[in-house]
Order: structure tokens, then sequence, then C-alpha cells
């Protein structure tokens, strides 16, 4: 067999993008066939083009474009971690490579030894990946460089076409300056099953800090599209973030937002809260001109699926999240 090599992006490497991702069933939204093969992966490709050029990117490809990488420090979770972060932005595969897993492993290998070169001469101490469930060679070729499994995601799609119900029983607004102290209370205490509390390496503190970080940013119109909270006794009982994709609208012809990130205060569970939150956030990213509204969970986190799952939610996809840590004995 022969061997196979990671060398540097050049530019005639992007040339091959769409072709890479035309009928690929890992590339970006491929759940929905019915936007199309050719519609998909030319915006898979725009989405991997942006990401392989963006300034201070290190990109690698495989020889006759058959597989791509690319590593990228990460300012906001350097500050938000208080450690120099960065992450895997891409790590793929073409359809063709994983035909024989004796191809595909020698592959995943070779990027990942670009990758975990560039990682530990980069001075990051924390990088994170995620990666589809189904791409196991990659997620062993990222253990072998020292990566570790901290977290497990379901993705679930709802279709905004007809609107989705509204739960009546709970208000629900966009969130004010004035809630930031409570919103970042809430988000500091709400989180358990995520990658950063997952995370060995680093402290409980850390991670609340950062989920607090997280919500205030997108309050202040740092992240996502908008905010929305849900009230209980006058005061937010829980929030939503929820963001878009620009590239879908602008190529796919048609809107995807996500709910990205949700808490509800322990005393307000078991209310409907978090029903409520899901549902007017579907509307409210139906109001922006969405089609479909995606939204994901740790796999641990069985009462949020069901949630999804009971608001009309179907679950579309599985990826897990991976760790490197300067010290990787953690």
């Amino acid at each position: 067999m022969s061997r196979i090599e990671a060398r540097p992006l050049v530019t005639t490497d992007l040339d091959g993008l769409e072709v890479f991702y035309r009928g690929h069933s890992r590339a970006p939204y491929a759940y929905y066939p019915e936007l199309g093969a050719d519609r998909l992966a030319t915006h898979a490709a725009a989405q991997a083009r942006a990401i392989l050029t963006a300034p201070g990117t290190a990109a690698f490809a495989l020889a006759g474009g058959t597989g791509f990488a690319a590593f990228q420090t990460l300012g906001w979770d350097s500050r938000a971690l208080g450690v120099p972060a960065a992450r895997l932005a891409l790590l793929e595969l073409a359809e063709g490579t994983r035909t024989s897993r004796a191809t595909a492993l020698k592959a995943a290998r070779a990027l990942g030894t670009a990758l975990a070169d560039t990682v530990r001469a980069s001075g990051a101490r924390h990088v994170s990946a995620r990666l589809d469930a189904r791409d196991i060679v990659l997620i062993q070729a990222l253990e072998e460089q020292g990566f570790r499994l901290v977290d497990a995601i379901l993705r679930f799609t709802l279709d905004l076409h007809p609107p989705p119900p509204q739960a009546d029983n709970v208000v629900v607004r966009d969130a004010r300056a004035e809630d930031l102290g409570r919103l970042r209370e809430l988000a500091a205490s709400g989180f358990i099953y995520d990658r950063f509390h997952n995370d060995p390496a680093l402290a409980s503190t850390v991670a609340d800090r950062l989920h607090a970080a997280w919500v205030e940013n997108a309050v202040r119109g740092g992240y996502g599209c908008g905010v929305l909270v849900a009230e209980a006794e006058g005061r937010p009982a829980g929030f939503f973030v929820l963001s878009e994709d620009p590239l879908a609208r602008e190529i796919l012809g048609v809107g995807i937002g996500t709910l990205v990130l949700i808490t509800v205060a322990p005393e307000a569970r078991r209310r409907g809260i978090a029903r409520a939150l899901s549902l007017a956030s579907a509307a409210r990213l139906r109001e922006r001109g969405n089609r479909f509204a995606e939204v994901g969970t740790q796999l641990a986190n069985v009462p949020a699926s069901n949630i999804y799952l009971a608001a009309g939610f179907r679950l579309v996809q599985t990826s897990v999240s991976l760790r490197w840590w300067r010290d990787h004995r953690s």
C-alpha cells in the first residue's frame, strides 16, 4: 500500500472542494436531501474554503484532494478559559477513502500527525475537536495523538413549515441588558453535561465562568442572533441563545438557525419552561425567515432529548467532542 502523507494546503487544492463534498454523507446538512446534492456540495465547499483560508489557519490536504484539515487558535476561548485555546476546525476524508478501512486509517493518521505537530508547536494548551460519531478512524487517529473524549452530542432538527405550536403558560421575551446579572448567575450554575465540565483538565469554576461569559457575549450582540428569556415569578428563570448560518440562506436558499445554549433554574424545572423556550426559539427563527431550527444536546442529557422529541424535533446526527491538553496525562 502506497504511503499517504499530509502536506500544507496550496491554493489549487481548493478547486476540488465541490467535487469532494458532492454526495458526501458527512457534509453539513446532508440530512436535508430535499435541498439538492449540488447546493449542499456548494454550501459545504464554501464553508470549508472559509475555514481553510481564514487568517492564522494552519491547513493541510492529502494528495488528490482526498482529505483536508485545519487548525485555528481561538481568542475568545483563550480569554474565557484563561489558557491559550485552539480547535481543529476541519478534519475530513473523502467518501471514497472510507471504502477501505486500511486506507482510511492511513489517511486519518497522516492528517492527525500533521495536526498534532502543529498543535504541539503552536503553544496552545487546550485544543478541541468535534467529529461525526461515524468517523471512527479519525477519532482513533486523534486519540493516538493524545486527544481524549469529553462529550457526545445528539443533533435534532425541526421543520418550521408549518409553524411550531406555542406554549401559552410561560412568558418568553427578549433578553434585556438589566437581565445580565441574573443570566450570568443561571449560566454559571446551570450546566453539568457539557464538554467543559466533563474535561478533567478544567476546574468546574472555569467551565462555569465560560458559560457566564458566553451568555453575556450573546446578550451584548457579540454572538448569535438573539437571546430569549423565560420568566417565572417576574424574573428570568431560563434562557436560550440563538444563532443562524449566513451561508445557508445565501447558498442553499433557505435559512437554518440553531438553538445554541439553554438552561433553566433548578427551582423552575419540570414546569414546562424548557419546552416553552424551545418552541418560542423555533418560532423566533421562523420569524427571521429560517426554514429549519436545529438544536444539540449531550448524549447524557436524556431529559433534554425527550423535550425536543416531544416538541416535534427529529434526531439527525451524532457527534463526539475531543480535547488535547498540553499536559495530556490529565
